[in-house]
């Protein structure tokens, strides 16, 4: 019940004002990638300088007020110590409501495996979200490995089959799927008869110079075209829900609308107010998308309060919340900014300023 209370307590107050310290993280546990997916390049990064596992453990230890943390990657399963870095977490961060991950499902044996381990650790609610970009072949395609298709739903309905998770088929929407999302979910019925369209995940491609690296290889244009269209005809499916996931995810859909349509943010962005991202080496970023890099946790001691409250991530905060930055509705972003903006979508300043 305690950390409902934290959690609740952190959302309402950031309703009104900047966080003390971020109640969402963002830590990409790896770059490395066993796919060679054509809208991302993190496949392409060279591992090095990763935190360690003791490293982890020193961080959360020193900066364990978190309420939900996202561990993303690369592929987190590509670590063989990725069960101990979530038991490192569970263990320091009692306050801990919700940890999520994705993957791209190809090492399902070690995934299934690994997932009963983390379960036996008595996690907070635990959400998971394969990843697929169409039926088989265009996912292939798309996602660059041959038999993808098939590994990544095989993962999904073993972990469909363990009480305890909640699991979601997350689709990627740019120019190489627009248009593809009937298809994929038929596809996906067919091997899974339970299947609903909620139990799909729909998000809008993204370019980011740090995270991604994948600025200029188009998967992010047609904005307003067909990309557009599929949003919107994925949330006249899925309707209005109100439990907290489906309203969540209503919003983002609805923002997505609006941010294909002006390529501006659609409402005051959390991130370093609510939220921060730490990539493998532990540079702490204002979020995925927002390549300024504030600071190393090596250099000050794995205390990320001591970053947040830097004078210089201040001030970026402040710029991010007149939307001088990158222009971005990712769900690592937009969840908590949703929550932040309980009484609806804010208006943008007057000036309607971007960054650059």
């Amino acid at each position: 019940m305690r950390c409902y209370l934290s959690l609740a307590g952190n959302i309402v107050r950031s309703n009104c004002v900047r966080l003390g310290f971020p109640y969402k993280l963002t830590y990409a546990v790896t770059y490395r990638c066993n796919y060679r997916c054509r809208t991302c390049n993190i496949w392409q990064t060279e591992p090095r300088s990763e935190l360690t596992l003791d490293e982890v453990g020193r961080f959360f230890e020193r900066s364990n007020r978190f309420n939900w943390i996202d561990f993303t990657g690369g592929e987190p399963w590509l670590r063989t110590d990725f069960v101990d870095i979530v038991a490192t977490a569970l263990l320091s961060c009692r306050n801990l409501v919700l940890l999520h991950f994705p993957t791209n499902g190809y090492l399902t044996e070690r995934i299934v495996r690994g997932v009963n381990k983390i379960l036996s650790l008595r996690p907070p609610k635990l959400i998971i979200t394969v990843s697929m970009d169409g039926d088989e072949a265009v996912n292939d395609v798309i996602r660059g490995i041959k038999g993808g298709w098939r590994r990544q739903i095989a993962t999904y309905r073993e972990l469909h089959g363990i009480p305890g998770v909640e699991v979601y088929l997350g689709m990627t929407i740019s120019v190489l799927n627009a248009g593809h999302y009937a298809r994929a979910f038929a596809a996906a019925k067919a091997e899974c008869p339970w299947l609903k369209p909620n139990d799909f995940h729909l998000n809008v491609a993204h370019e980011s110079s740090h995270y991604y690296k994948n600025v200029g290889k188009g998967a992010t244009g047609d904005i307003g075209g067909r990309v557009a269209e599929q949003v919107q005809a994925y949330r006249t499916l899925r309707g209005k829900s109100l439990r907290p996931v489906g309203f969540l995810e209503w919003r983002y859909l609805s923002g997505a609308e609006r941010y294909l349509a002006t390529r501006g943010t659609p409402m005051r962005c959390q991130a370093l107010s609510s939220s921060c991202f730490i990539d493998p080496s532990g540079n702490v970023y204002p979020c995925g998308m927002y390549d300024s890099r504030l600071g190393n946790l090596r250099d000050y001691s794995f205390d990320l309060q001591a970053i947040w409250n830097a004078p210089h991530t201040r001030q970026l905060q402040r710029e991010i919340w007149e939307y001088k930055c990158p222009q971005c509705w990712t769900p690592c972003e937009a969840y908590q900014s949703i929550m932040a903006n309980l009484l609806g979508f804010r208006n943008r300043p007057s000036n309607g300023q971007h960054y650059g």
